[in-house]
């Protein structure tokens, strides 16, 4: 289900798409999209990387400070985050799909792998979510059915 504030955004971020192909939802749209979510996930890459150039990755105290302590660098880590999130949610709605279905379908994806791995106990790992409508057995159907669905294994 769709919330109001994802509709709101959606909406806000149709009328301010001013990139060639925007709203067409072909391959120029798609790819212009993804390479748009890959240089934002870079630059939240390069922040993070140059905490790490500063502290180094063995000094998990010295890390933490310089995330919450020091001014602007959460608001660094947060805006490249935003930035992400404002591509990741145009690819969405270009898929027909929503950040709900994505985390149901993606927890399906790593709990079946987790399953066929015996080195994994899934006695203690339950099946996370609550409600009726997600129950494993119904997720299964149906991703299985999508999967049928699809004919180039993309």
């Amino acid at each position: 289900m769709i919330t109001q504030l994802e509709l709101e955004y959606g909406k806000f971020q149709d009328e301010t798409s001013w990139y060639k192909h925007a709203g067409e939802g072909d391959a120029g749209e798609l790819s212009y999209l993804a390479l748009g979510l890959s240089g934002e996930t870079g630059e939240f890459a390069d922040a993070v990387k140059k905490i790490v150039r500063e502290v180094g990755q063995l000094d998990p105290d010295a890390f933490e400070r310089i995330i919450w302590e020091r001014e602007g660098v959460k608001d660094k880590l947060l805006d490249e985050l935003g930035d992400v999130f404002w591509y990741l949610n145009k690819l969405l709605m270009l898929l027909g799909t929503t950040h709900a279905q994505i985390m149901v379908r993606n927890t399906y994806k790593l709990y079946s792998r987790l399953m066929t791995r015996s080195h994994i106990d899934l006695t203690e790992l339950e099946w996370p979510f609550s409600d009726p409508g997600l129950n494993f057995e119904a997720i299964q159907e149906e991703y299985t059915l999508l999967k049928d669905k699809t004919t180039d294994g993309v």
